[in-house]
């Protein structure tokens, strides 16, 4: 989350910077175009022998002023591109807070969401490995009311070997599978 985070400030920084240098060399440009035209007219005035060499720098300014444009709409084509990246970045983002946000989120930023989203993430995690082997040890209960489940708390009995009990949960993955689907197959009520 701290690398959308970032992504999303750099994006954010460039797309700020680009337009601060769109607009002063646009500007410079202008001002340079203008300063030119004034500066020809002048030497046609006073020299008219050198009209044919002041039509060249008119021509040359004139295919630089070509290739500023293009390359303006190029830069606009690739602020296009870095907008729309955004858009879809702050999507993605908004998917992400939606799913673990609850509905009287309040003024938040979407950086303050984001930021949250891992700590509600693994919460939500954790509460519903809970609930799952809740359930998981009240079937066992039902089937055997005598066990005591406790010990279960105390983690791998001393006597299981880890190959054994590598075993045993291999062994358990079917059932454990049935169990989910039950659940997950069960109305939003009971759950």
């Amino acid at each position: 989350m701290e690398l959308v985070v970032v992504a999303v400030f750099l994006v954010m920084s460039f797309f700020c910077y680009y337009y601060l240098v769109l607009f002063t060399e646009l500007k410079s440009l202008l001002v340079k175009k203008d300063e030119l035209v004034t500066d020809l007219t002048n030497m046609i005035y006073r020299h008219a022998d050198a009209v044919e060499k002041l039509s060249k720098i008119q021509a040359d300014s004139d295919k630089q002023l070509v290739e500023s444009m293009k390359q303006i709409k190029d830069l606009a084509a690739d602020r296009d591109l870095m907008a729309q990246q955004l858009a879809d970045l702050e999507a993605a983002a908004q998917v992400v807070v939606g799913m673990v946000e609850e509905e009287d989120a309040g003024n938040k930023t979407m950086v303050e969401h984001l930021c949250e989203a891992p700590q509600r993430i693994t919460c939500f995690l954790s509460d519903t490995s809970r609930e799952y082997l809740a359930h998981a040890l009240g079937l066992v209960k039902s089937f055997l009311p005598s066990a005591k489940l406790a010990l279960i708390g105390d983690g791998v009995a001393v006597s299981c070997s880890e190959e054994k009990f590598s075993e045993y949960v291999e062994d358990m993955k079917p059932i454990a599978d049935k169990v989910i689907s039950g659940l997950e197959q069960s109305p939003e009520g009971e759950a």
